[in-house]
C-alpha cells in the first residue's frame, strides 16, 4: 500500500499481464486505456496508495499520454483515484472507517443469503462445496486462491437462484478490491471445511456464526493493514485522507502478499 512513484510500467510483469489481456476488442484507444487501469487497479497491479505517472502508464501501454489522462480522470468519477496537484494521480487507499461499514453490510447481507441458500441445499451441491472448501484450506494465499473463493462463495450463496444478491455481495468485496481479497487473514487453517459441516448438519445457527465471525476476522486483518501503513506513511485512516503520503520506512511486513506496492522504486524488474 506505500505510495511509490518512479516504476517502470514498462518491464513490470503484472501491469504488463493486464495490458495483454485488454489490449484487444475495444472500439476506441480511450476504451482500451480505461479497462487496462482500472482492472490493474482492482487485482493489486496497482496497489492502494501508489502513485501513477501518466508518462509510464502511456509508455507501458503503447499509447499517447491524452488517453491515458482521460482515463484517469474517469477513474477519479469513480473514486478510484484521487489527483493531488503537482503529484499527480494517486491509487485511492480506504479508510479504516469505510472498512467498518463495508463488512457492516457484507455481515448483514451474507448471512441472510446463507439462510436462503440453504433452504434449497442439494446433495450435489454440498459435494462440490466440501471439495473447493478442501482446496481453499490446504492452498497458499493469492489469485487462485482468490478466485476458487469466489467460486465457493457463489455456490455457497446460490447464485444461480439468487443473482442480485450475490451481485450485491461481490460490489461490496470489489469495494476492497483484490490486493487485500487474496490475503488469508483467518487464523483458522481448515475454517471452509468446517462450515460445509455444519450446513451438512443442517447447523444452521453454527454456520452463521462461523460466517459472522470469519467475516469480522477478514474485517480486522485488512483494517489493522491500512492502520499500519496509515501509520508509516503519515495518512489519517479516519476520514478520507487529504494530503500526499510520506514516503514508507523500511519497515517489513509479514502478512502481505508480494504486490506491486512491495516490489521496491524501480519497477523495471518484469519476471
Amino acid at each position: 500500500m506505500a505510495p511509490r512513484k518512479g516504476r517502470n510500467l514498462s518491464t513490470d510483469q503484472k501491469f504488463s499481464v493486464v495490458v495483454d489481456n485488454l489490449s484487444g476488442g475495444y472500439k476506441t484507444v480511450g476504451q482500451m486505456v480505461y479497462a487496462v487501469l482500472r482492472e490493474a487497479i482492482l487485482t493489486g497491479a496497482f496497489a492502494p496508495g501508489e502513485w501513477l505517472r501518466q508518462e509510464s502508464l502511456a509508455e507501458a501501454i503503447g499509447v499517447s499520454r491524452i488517453p491515458v489522462r482521460t482515463a484517469l480522470l474517469q477513474l477519479e468519477s469513480e473514486g478510484m483515484i484521487t489527483f493531488h496537484p503537482h503529484r499527480g494521480a494517486r491509487v485511492r487507499t480506504l479508510t479504516a472507517e469505510q472498512v467498518d461499514e463495508i463488512y457492516r453490510l457484507r455481515t448483514l447481507l451474507e448471512t441472510y443469503a446463507l439462510r436462503r441458500a440453504i433452504e434449497t441445499m442439494t446433495p450435489e451441491r454440498l459435494a462440490s462445496l466440501s471439495e473447493m472448501a478442501k482446496q481453499l484450506d490446504e492452498g497458499d494465499e493469492g489469485g487462485e486462491f482468490l478466485e476458487l473463493r469466489i467460486a465457493f462463495y457463489r455456490s455457497l450463496y446460490d447464485s444461480d437462484r439468487n443473482p442480485l444478491l450475490v451481485e450485491m455481495i461481490e460490489d461490496l468485496r470489489s469495494h476492497v478490491g483484490r490486493y487485500f481479497l487474496g490475503i488469508r487473514f483467518d487464523a483458522h487453517a481448515h475454517h471452509h471445511a468446517s462450515v460445509v459441516k455444519q450446513i451438512a448438519k443442517g447447523d444452521l445457527a453454527g454456520a452463521e456464526e462461523w460466517l459472522t465471525k470469519h467475516l469480522d476476522q477478514v474485517r480486522m486483518g485488512i483494517r489493522d493493514l491500512i492502520v499500519e501503513d496509515a501509520a508509516d506513511s503519515g495518512i489519517d485512516t479516519a476520514v478520507e485522507p487529504k494530503q500526499p503520503a510520506a514516503k514508507r520506512t523500511s519497515k517489513q511486513r509479514t502478512k502481505r502478499p508480494a504486490t506491486a506496492a512491495k516490489r521496491g522504486t524501480n519497477i523495471s524488474s518484469r519476471g
